[in-house]
């Protein structure tokens, strides 16, 4: 019975040590982006944007927001990753956006924090749509957890 429940303490500390508040948002941006054809059907992007991070459920509040990435495509689709820094002042987070090949739906995950930011953890879900203009938004969803 002791060892069932070391090995259940094991399992559940993980889990309750990752929770974290739900989070829902929408960024938007204007932004440029460039690309280069590598051969036929093939090519090579980057893209630069700036913006508002506009959460509408957890503990994150409105911020400025700035992101580059780079990526590739093909006939199958593009894919690509990059960063997005958000916040202003001491008070700034980092997250690693990634889509993969052909994918309409993203990951994103806070990597580092400064100031009310600090250790701040978490992944969301990204959809990335485009707009007119050099504008771009993105709906997004998951979970943070940050300092006490």
């Amino acid at each position: 019975m002791k060892f069932i429940l070391l090995i259940l303490t094991f399992v559940l500390i993980p889990f309750t040590a990752l929770a974290g508040d739900k989070i829902k948002g929408t960024n938007f941006h204007v932004g440029d982006t460039q690309s280069w054809e590598t051969g036929e059907g093939t090519g090579y992007w980057i893209w630069h944007g700036k913006g508002i991070e506009h959460p509408t459920e957890g503990p994150l509040e409105t911020n400025p927001i700035e992101c580059h990435g780079a990526g590739f495509w093909d006939k199958e689709g593009s894919w690509g990753e990059g960063i997005c820094i958000i916040g202003a002042g001491d008070d700034t987070h980092i997250s690693h956006w990634k889509y993969d090949k052909g994918q309409e739906v993203g990951q994103s995950k806070y990597v580092s924090g400064t100031g009310k930011f600090e250790g701040i953890k978490g992944e969301v879900t990204i959809r990335f749509i485009e707009l007119p203009a050099g504008r771009s938004m993105q709906e997004w969803e998951g979970e943070v957890s940050l300092a006490k």
